[in-house]
């Protein structure tokens, strides 16, 4: 078996566990999520969770669609990839270690979107890691423009324009891009394919402490954190917050529908504030968005949210959940679990 050392489902480099503040509501899902097993106590490692979600990372074992019933078939790619990374930037590695087009995912024969990894995840909630996967041909991604324009679109829904992002200079405006884009290809910098009956990875010690320890190196996040604050501290108030929620839903019958997922997304503009200028939290928003499945802005009652692998309490400032738990491309991802 080909493998990248993979970590254990309850290990640091595997978890996902949001912030512990998070759970001290008592808020629950009902739903086990594998992705809420294991991982950094926020508290204990004494970082800022932006921080704390950047170095979290999923156990990701990917086969080739050919190879499925093939005797001499490679054997499968086993590596972990921070939550915050693209599908798309293993395309390359997976080209050359199965010797075959590699462009497009599988998760139980869906074929999978163009999302940020723990995005999936929480979406598709897989009941074991390493997430089984299958990478064949099909539909190509571009993720560096596709990433891009997702921020350009985030900063506009922040002010009213995307004066901020644009007015970054070239080395700023691509700093995003590439922190993203370094965090994943750090993982293989130590790992080479070895020639020989099974084409076999293999992994140097300090790449393995890497995966182990979940001690990335933190040069990218920096300069990710650098950037992306410019863009969150503006000198006028922030407008909306660029809100995202993912709800299931039965396929509509359509073949491209079905292969890219049973779920719609709902994005509107929620202010980060109501007219009376109180401040406007997670419930009161999925409330006013989604009133049939939030009936109550206190407590979940048909349906929960998951971010980053847990659920959050209701009364959560929808303003601090965006500047903490955002994605890199500046959004507030949010995933509905039906109770």
């Amino acid at each position: 078996m080909a493998s990248a050392s993979p970590s254990p489902v309850g290990s640091p480099a595997s978890g996902t566990r949001p912030d512990p503040r998070w759970k001290s509501s008592g808020t629950q899902s009902n739903k086990p999520n594998p992705s809420s097993d294991g991982g950094p106590d926020a508290q204990s490692l004494g970082s800022p969770l932006p921080q704390i979600l950047w170095a979290l990372q999923i156990p990701l074992y990917i086969s080739h669609a050919s190879q499925s019933s093939s005797t001499t078939a490679v054997g499968p790619f086993i590596v972990s990839v921070p939550r915050f990374s693209y599908l798309a930037l293993l395309l390359p590695r997976l080209t050359a270690y199965f010797g075959l087009p590699c462009s497009s995912f599988h998760h139980e024969e869906i074929q999978l979107r163009n999302l940020a990894v723990g995005l999936l995840v929480d979406l598709y909630q897989p009941t074991t890691l390493p997430w089984r996967l299958v990478v064949g041909d099909g539909p190509e991604w571009d993720i560096a423009d596709t990433f891009t324009n997702s921020a350009k679109e985030a900063d506009f829904v922040r002010n009213g324009n995307a004066k901020q992002i644009m007015s970054l200079s070239k080395e700023h405006s691509t700093a995003l891009w590439n922190a993203v884009q370094d965090s994943t290809l750090l993982l293989f910098k130590c790992v080479w394919r070895e020639g020989g009956e099974g084409g076999r990875l293999r992994v140097t010690i300090p790449m393995i402490e890497l995966l182990t320890n979940n001690a990335l190196p933190q040069d990218d996040y920096a300069s990710f954190s650098k950037v992306n604050s410019r863009l969150l501290n503006t000198p006028t108030p922030l407008k909306n917050v660029p809100l995202r929620i993912y709800v299931p839903s039965s396929p509509s019958g359509d073949a491209n529908d079905a292969a890219a997922g049973s779920f719609k997304v709902v994005q509107t503009l929620v202010p980060p504030r109501l007219p009376n200028r109180t401040v406007q939290t997670l419930g009161g928003a999925l409330k006013t968005v989604l009133p049939t499945l939030f009936p109550s802005s206190r407590d979940p009652i048909l349906a929960q949210i998951i971010l980053h692998g847990g659920p959050v309490p209701f009364r959560a400032p929808l303003e601090e959940l965006m500047r903490e738990a955002a994605y890199p491309d500046g959004w507030l991802c949010l995933c509905v679990v039906l109770l």
